[in-house]
């Protein structure tokens, strides 16, 4: 009696298990179900993207109903459909590969098959493209820079043509300075007379000659002599001189000058900006960097520069400069000098070897004279007493 009903309450477990897992069955099959119509309806809609995510859930999460070899077909063929804004060749991949593994006729199989090595064909051509997208796009850049390279270099090349011409043009006035003095040296060195001397009249006495010049009123010649020697630049005693400086960049803009000149400040270096208006070329500024005594001194900084990626730095030789005073206060010189900048002076200081412990405060650094006296009229105009003297 016992066993019967030990047996009996086994067969009642069994039976309610048994029919649990058929009402879990049947819910799955419904939930399966819906999900399925709601693809098919997303699918007659051609909202391919968002059907194939419908068919996925089923896929996925209802292995066990009848829809499910269905659903992973949908999944997969709709990810790959010319349609689908979204096509997705991975996601379709996995899915066909889920489909092989199910039970399949030989023609289903063979269908998935070729779909499968489809799909990893198109797959392995979009590696090759983008590869060869990002191969172009690297030869592309690489063009451009050597296309800015040889500008850049076109550009400076113009530069060093238009400041050879200047040199060579300075060149012949030195050239020429020398001869004339050479002759002057050789008549002294024979004791032959200046032509003014030997075209003198000799009616005259010396009597007559020396009451003639003391009487003789002043021209305008002899007052363009007289300001022209008072204009002369001789050099000052105990001062030491810098006139070397290294050219490191010019612009057309000035803007873009003042900006490196910046950034250069800001490095430590003195730097000053030089405008210079070349024939046929315009106004350029140049970019000008330190203040050395000798050509030496110059080209061991220019290397420098060099290395500090300052490819285009050379010597130059600007002659002129503007001083507005020499000072001890390093505060007081220190807010001058930002003042100038300010408005867009470039100033800069260098040492005072007459006066010790006091620094000479400069403003620009000018090829010609002409050029030098139209900024100290401009600083005179700020309140300054600037004077035009040799770098």
């Amino acid at each position: 009696m016992k066993i019967r009903n030990i047996i009996i309450i086994i067969l009642c477990f069994f039976m309610t298990s048994c029919l649990s897992t058929i009402r879990g069955s049947e819910e799955s099959e419904l939930k399966a179900r819906d999900f399925m119509d709601r693809a098919a309806a997303l699918e007659k809609t051609e909202a391919y993207h968002q059907a194939a995510q419908e068919y996925a859930m089923v896929a996925e999460y209802y292995p066990s109903t009848s829809y499910h070899k269905l659903a992973v077909w949908k999944a997969a063929s709709l990810n790959i459909h010319p349609a689908n804004p979204e096509i997705n060749y991975a996601v379709a991949l996995n899915w066909l590969k889920a489909y092989l593994k199910l039970p399949l006729s030989p023609a289903e199989k063979e269908t998935a098959t070729f779909y499968v090595s489809m799909v990893e064909r198109v797959n392995n051509l979009q590696a090759e493209l983008s590869s060869v997208v990002e191969e172009k796009n690297r030869l592309l850049e690489i063009t451009q820079k050597q296309s800015s390279d040889i500008e850049s270099d076109t550009k400076r090349r113009e530069e060093l043509e238009a400041d050879l011409a200047h040199a060579w043009d300075e060149l012949k006035k030195m050239k020429a300075v020398d001869v004339r003095m050479h002759r002057s040296g050789v008549e002294k060195s024979l004791g032959q007379p200046s032509q003014s001397v030997q075209k003198a009249p000799k009616t005259k006495s010396v009597g007559q000659l020396s009451q003639s010049v003391q009487k003789a009123p002043e021209t305008k010649s002899d007052k363009r002599k007289t300001t022209s020697q008072s204009r002369q630049y001789a050099p000052v005693k105990n001062q030491e001189f810098y006139p070397y400086m290294i050219q490191v960049g010019s612009y057309k803009s000035k803007e873009d000058s003042i900006r490196e000149a910046m950034i250069l400040r800001d490095k430590g270096d003195s730097v000053c900006v030089s405008h210079a208006r070349i024939a046929g070329k315009g106004d350029w500024y140049r970019v000008l960097v330190g203040f050395y005594r000798t050509p030496e001194e110059a080209q061991k900084a220019a290397l420098e520069l060099k290395n500090r990626e300052y490819h285009h730095a050379f010597v130059v030789r600007p002659p002129f400069t503007v001083e507005l005073g020499s000072f001890s206060d390093d505060e007081k010189l220190k807010k001058l000098k930002t003042y100038l900048i300010s408005k867009e002076y470039s100033a800069y200081s260098l040492p005072n070897r007459a006066t010790k412990n006091r620094i000479r405060l400069l403003v620009g650094a000018f090829w010609t004279e002409k050029k030098a006296e139209t900024i100290a009229k401009d600083l005179q105009k700020e309140g300054f007493k600037p004077k035009v003297v040799r770098r």
